[in-house]
């Protein structure tokens, strides 16, 4: 595996936030950074690396592998967004299925996402996600991050969207539950 100095420098970032909680303890933190913003950045970095022996399992691990996917998500790289899914929901939707029907249904290209932060339980983090379109707040979501096989990946809320044997028929279906506001 190849890693550029951006990678190094991602890693290092978050193995760094990391030691900084106080040894794993803290359930909660935040933050102010938006994921666009580091698009450029986490553009760089392959999605399923992680530092030897894995991320570690703290809110500080979950809020950077959340920067990181919001990032891609937002610069269009749908194939690094599957990278960063948890490894179930990757068993459970193909990368081409994932890839094709989020560019067949874009999010509003004006879209910003700001990690506001991570609360942990177990295995699961609860991270908070401030949306906004041209610096009008839309709210703030709640997205699933789960820790699995040394790192943290996002869990779909609607991965039934994925599931109607085509990529056409997954957009169709989303377009119905009032998904692709931005096509």
């Amino acid at each position: 595996m190849r890693c550029s100095v951006a990678q190094g420098a991602v890693i290092v970032a978050v193995v760094a936030a990391a030691a900084a909680c106080s040894n794993g303890a803290s359930t909660s933190v935040g933050t102010t950074t938006t994921a666009t913003a580091q698009a450029s950045v986490a553009a760089t970095a392959t999605p399923t690396t992680t530092a030897a022996g894995g991320q570690p399992e703290t809110a500080a691990a979950a809020i950077a592998a959340a920067k990181q996917y919001f990032g891609f998500y937002s610069a269009g790289d749908f194939a690094a967004t599957w990278g960063l899914l948890a490894p179930s929901a990757q068993r459970s939707i193909g990368e081409a299925i994932w890839v094709g029907v989020h560019q067949g249904c874009p999010a509003p290209a004006r879209v910003s996402y700001r990690v506001k932060g991570a609360k942990l339980t177990g295995g699961t983090a609860a991270v908070t996600v401030a949306q906004a379109e041209d610096k009008t707040s839309m709210g703030s979501v709640t997205e699933a991050f789960s820790y699995a096989a040394g790192r943290w990946g996002l869990v779909p809320d609607d991965s039934g969207l994925y599931s109607h044997g085509s990529v056409k028929a997954d957009i169709a279906a989303a377009k119905s539950e009032g998904y692709c506001t931005g096509s």
